[in-house]
């Protein structure tokens, strides 16, 4: 059966946090059989696609790229279909919905138009029907879609299931004669319009979301709409070649991608006593800059090793000044200020390109050390990463801190043995090396001799040990922690987010609170004795400590929920978690509650909509066709909670470095809500403009060699001075209760402050 390339598309990005995931339903157009009939024989209504070259025929742009005057003269002459893409909002509203109107107005009638959500309220708007409130939201849920057999739904049975993100409908009444519904769905005992379509015109629109990872038929869908376009294409007035691919200038207004110092291994078999007692024997002290412990305090989750190091340099990011702070041993602090169009992911992302270009690994059959740039990125520095987040007003602090392992000594939990790693300077020095150095003002790696000697004390400390039993850690018991929201302010924002999710301007908005106390100035200038207690009490996948004395900051994590892995052959990993619930003593009630959170209507929802934000995420600098859902939603209990989790996965782009995919995905879904940019406005609102700061930030590492590793930044103690803080807080959605959610915050912060 022959096939036909898909028409040129434009996708719209209403600044939706799924709009990207069209492009996993054009991945899967190829996958697509023909339509088989009763003998078997192919029916042949369903147009077959060549799916070579596709992704030069599709670009998602955001809908204030560029002016309408621009969009119209340089971008509109060379597509052949758009597709509206969702997002917050209401089209009744021109800051929602603006120039799109005069789009399908215009437009309409020659170029195919299919309107998602948002998109789809817009057709029906343009034309004078009314977007009103439904009977009641949906959002992350799964509805029974009815069509009446339109060509729309063409190979897709009269009932199927799919996806909703909204709050409002197109109202039944007075429906323009113009239109006609083609969908419905029931919504508290009341039919509501689903899907429509022009009558004389080639516009359509779903109000549910075919992109969604659990939306059934969405390439099906899509394949229908692509062939109305092209046989609107061969008899339209601005009939044009669709095999034509889409010029640069249009390409390079995507959303998406298209796509020395040698480093000496030394692997050290060594016998095992415990990781506290190598730390406290070799690393805590021995640097003026600080101590730092990428520990795995749950052996059986990822990651599997635990990374001790002593760093070289480090630097500290500010905001509000714009500026970069370097100190290293010895010498001085230097503060400069990042130029436009750089900033500071960019000016450790280039630094890690470099350093990766002039090294060499000796044995890359090894796992992957954090030799490398080891730090947190704060909440604040969304105002970098996400376009037009406007600034806060202004705070202390520093909002972003990393430092530079040259040393790494490694504990690997299975085998229990020790492996110390360098970065090792060469006597020949390389001019793009020198280059580095003088631009960062850091000095990477160190010398042979130095490299050899640090080498030999390790081997002698640890060769010396004897392992032995560890004792339960003493600290002093912490104050009692006050919430920035009291439990009445914090249920007043949850109903207020309620009602904001029930106009349509989010789907879910992740509300959080900042626990505070003060401690003593001992446990200040030395926290590790409280992160021993906490390693203790609630050992996590990503429990770290990360001590910077001269940037006044110590990070005691025992976070479970990684935000970003990528491995050596450039492959990316982001694991959200919603859905928390505390663990029972009683076997079978705990069963119970693990059960019962697998089944949780509300709590899946809220995991399916961060799914579906987090794929939307790496298909900005992701391959489409390597993003998928290996895992989706499945209950993973810890020591004192179970809780749902979701694996996205996907492949870099050639073009893309660590820092920024981390950047590009930052600030993790699951501290924000969907979509991503209107709930970040939003909870500044509701949350009373306070900074969340290194909370709902990441923490974790960019490897010279391109390994990354993230988490998001819970369960965490955060220290600054003698100030005391931990942040927590949970997804809220129109099916919230107030007094459940205020729960849960209790549950996050118990289980970390319960025996502390």
């Amino acid at each position: 059966m022959s096939r036909s390339r898909p028409p040129t598309t434009l996708i719209l990005d209403n600044y939706d946090s799924y709009t990207r995931n069209c492009l996993k339903l054009f991945e899967a157009l190829s996958s697509l059989e023909p339509e088989q009939g009763s003998a078997g024989d192919v029916k042949g209504k369903r147009r077959m696609w060549d799916h070579e070259g596709w992704q030069d025929r599709v670009v998602v742009m955001n809908v204030d790229a560029i002016s309408w005057e621009r969009f119209v003269a340089e971008v509109l002459p060379f597509v052949d279909c758009i597709i509206l893409g969702p997002g917050p909002g209401s089209p009744h509203k021109t800051s929602d919905f603006n120039w799109p109107t005069r789009l399908i107005q215009e437009y309409g009638g020659v170029v195919p138009i299919f309107g998602l959500c948002l998109g789809h309220q817009g057709i029906a708007s343009a034309f004078g029907a009314s977007v009103v409130r439904a009977p009641s939201p949906r959002h992350g849920q799964i509805t029974r879609i009815r069509h009446d057999g339109n060509p729309l739904f063409e190979g897709i049975p009269g009932v199927f299931d799919a996806v909703q993100f909204n709050s409002l409908v197109v109202s039944p009444n007075g429906f323009p004669d113009d239109l006609e519904a083609i969908g419905w769905a029931e919504n508290e005992g009341q039919e509501t319009i689903m899907a429509l379509r022009h009558r004389s015109r080639p516009l359509w629109g779903t109000q549910f979301h075919p992109e969604s990872i659990s939306s059934t038929y969405g390439a099906t869908i899509l394949s229908n709409f692509l062939s109305f376009a092209s046989d609107h294409i061969s008899t339209s007035p601005r009939r044009r070649d669709v095999s034509l691919p889409l010029p640069p200038s249009v390409l390079a207004l995507t959303t998406s991608y298209k796509r020395g110092l040698p480093n000496l291994i030394s692997d050290v078999p060594l016998p095992y006593p415990i990781p506290g007692e190598v730390f406290e024997g070799l690393v805590k002290g021995s640097s003026s800059l600080g101590e730092i412990w990428l520990d795995s305090a749950r052996p059986a989750a990822a990651p599997q090793y635990s990374h001790f190091i002593a760093p070289s340099c480090t630097w500290s990011y500010s905001l509000v000044s714009n500026t970069m702070t370097t100190r290293q041993h010895s010498k001085p602090a230097s503060t400069s200020t990042i130029h436009s169009p750089n900033t500071f992911f960019t000016t450790l992302g280039n630094a890690q390109d470099a350093l990766k270009r002039l090294t060499q690994v000796i044995d890359s059959s090894l796992a992957s050390v954090p030799i490398g740039f080891i730090g947190y990125i704060g909440y604040e520095m969304k105002q970098v990463s996400l376009p037009h987040c406007l600034p806060k007003e202004s705070h202390e602090g520093n909002d972003s801190e990393f430092a530079f392992a040259s040393q790494v000594l490694t504990y690997e939990h299975e085998t229990r043995a020790w492996r110390a790693t360098c970065l090792v300077r060469t006597e020949v020095r390389d001019s793009e090396a020198e280059a580095l150095e003088l631009r960062t003002a850091s000095r990477f790696g160190v010398d042979e001799s130095e490299a050899k000697a640090w080498l030999s004390r390790v081997t002698a400390f640890i060769t010396s040990q004897k392992a032995t039993t560890s004792t339960s850690p003493r600290v002093e018991k912490l104050g009692v922690m006050t919430p920035d929201l009291t439990q009445p302010e914090y249920v007043d924002a949850i109903e207020r987010a309620r009602s904001l999710i029930a106009d349509g301007d989010s789907y879910e908005l992740c509300l959080t609170t900042t626990f505070r106390s003060t401690i003593s100035p001992a446990l200040a200038a030395d926290p590790y004795p409280l992160y021993l207690a906490l390693r203790a009490s609630n050992p996590a996948p990503y429990s770290a400590y990360f001590h910077l004395p001269q940037s006044d900051i110590s990070i005691l994590s025992s976070s479970p929920e990684r935000f970003m892995q990528i491995n050596r052959e450039r492959f990316a990993e982001m694991k959200p978690i919603k859905g928390t619930v505390r663990r029972s003593d009683d076997p079978v009630e705990d069963e119970r509650r693990r059960v019962e959170l697998e089944k949780d209507v509300k709590e899946r929802a809220e995991n399916l909509m961060i799914v579906d934000l987090c794929r939307n995420d790496l298909l900005g600098f992701c391959e489409v066709e390597t993003v998928e859902v290996p895992k989706l939603m499945v209950v993973e209990s810890y020591q004192t909670v179970h809780q749902l989790v979701t694996s996205v996965v996907g492949q870099l782009t050639p073009m893309v470095n660590p820092f920024e995919a981390v950047s590009r995905a930052f600030p993790p879904g699951s501290m924000t809500g969907a979509p991503k940019l209107r709930s970040v406005k939003l909870l500044e609102e509701l949350e009373g403009h306070r900074p969340r700061g290194v909370y709902s930030g990441v923490f974790g590492f960019v490897a010279v060699d391109g390994t990354t590793d993230f988490s998001v930044v819970i369960r965490t103690l955060v220290i600054k001075g003698q100030d005391l803080s931990l942040g927590a807080g949970g997804a809220i959605t129109y099916l919230s209760e107030a007094e459940k959610e205020w729960e849960e915050v209790l549950v996050k912060k118990e289980a970390v402050l319960g025996r502390l």
